[in-house]
């Protein structure tokens, strides 16, 4: 993975990115009410409640429904990588009434590893807008005793039988950077697929399992609780949540990407309609507070135009395909 991960938004950038979205909520889109209708807008979520995705999308609900004066409500279809949400959304009315937050895994890797993943992205779907990056890391048991990525590596060769890696999809990502690791570190490694982030890292805690990667947010509880260790995170810089942890780059092995969530609506859904949600999200993005508990989560607010959203799915799908096919990965 020595190529440069696509369209890398800096912190600062960002954060100028916001500001203006936030400007452009006039009194004029903001007036444009949405369809009328009965019952709340639903925004699906196609990971197990307690997630981090899940966590961001009620937080983002809450706030919404201020912004849009209508009841904005999660709805959980977990299962297969987001795949179930995505079918439901796809099904959808595009009146506005249903939304779907989904993470690049949905939108960028179940179409690259499944023949028929029910969906396809650019004719089913419409982006209203990116709502966040975040970043993955690597933690262990803590009775591995295991404190950085050096570490690791000598356990791994000195515990062969041991060489497996919770990973929060089949196909995703985070198991298709494990190949990244196993090469530079010059062991087998196995990955073992969970149904998202929370039971993964139950387990890692439980000591159930030696290893786990994810997103970095679904491990500080517990890391902080000494129920396991982080020991690497996925970025450029190190996450400020944790400052004596760590990059993998710093560690030695180049693993230098970030994961994102993003809204969507369902094709057909009027581009003003779009437009709309999109400085909703916006004016909610900008908030002191939300930026805050976003934080906490190890979620970097940003937001841009659809057209933006769009063009990082297909930056991403044009970066990501040759590394899955060179994985070996056989699309099921």
């Amino acid at each position: 993975m020595s190529a440069q991960p696509p369209d890398r938004l800096s912190r600062r950038t960002a954060a100028r990115h916001l500001a203006f979205a936030a400007l452009a909520v006039t009194g004029a889109v903001r007036a444009q009410p949405l369809p009328s209708g009965s019952g709340p807008i639903r925004m699906l979520v196609g990971f197990p409640a307690g997630g981090t995705i899940d966590v961001g999308g009620r937080l983002l609900a809450d706030r919404l429904k201020d912004e849009l004066g209508v009841p904005v409500v999660v709805e959980s279809r977990v299962g297969a990588g987001g795949q179930l949400a995505a079918q439901a959304l796809k099904q959808a009315a595009p009146d506005g009434r249903t939304l779907m937050l989904a993470p690049d895994h949905t939108m960028v890797v179940v179409p690259l590893t499944l023949k028929s993943p029910g969906y396809e992205v650019a004719r089913d779907f419409v982006p209203v807008a990116q709502v966040a990056r975040y970043l993955g890391a690597l933690a262990v048991a803590s009775s591995t005793g295991v404190r950085n990525v050096a570490e690791y590596v000598a356990w791994l060769k000195a515990n062969p039988g041991q060489a497996s890696v919770g990973v929060p999809a089949p196909g995703s990502l985070q198991q298709f950077s494990l190949a990244t690791i196993s090469r530079a570190a010059g062991v087998p490694i196995t990955p073992v697929p969970y149904r998202g982030s929370a039971p993964l890292v139950q387990d890692l805690a439980a000591g159930q399992i030696p290893a786990g990667i994810t997103a970095l947010g679904d491990f500080l509880e517990f890391n902080t609780a000494g129920k396991l260790r982080v020991i690497a995170t996925i970025d450029s810089q190190r996450a400020p949540q944790l400052p004596d942890v760590p990059t993998f780059t710093e560690q030695g092995m180049k693993l230098d990407f970030n994961f994102w969530l993003g809204l969507f609506a369902p094709a057909g859904t009027s581009p003003a309609l779009v437009q709309r949600l999109n400085s909703a999200v916006a004016k909610v993005l900008a908030q002191p507070d939300v930026r805050e508990r976003m934080g906490k989560l190890v979620f970097e607010p940003v937001t841009g135009t659809p057209a933006a959203m769009s063009e990082r799915i297909a930056l991403d799908t044009r970066y990501w395909e040759p590394i899955i096919k060179s994985s070996g990965w056989v699309p099921q």
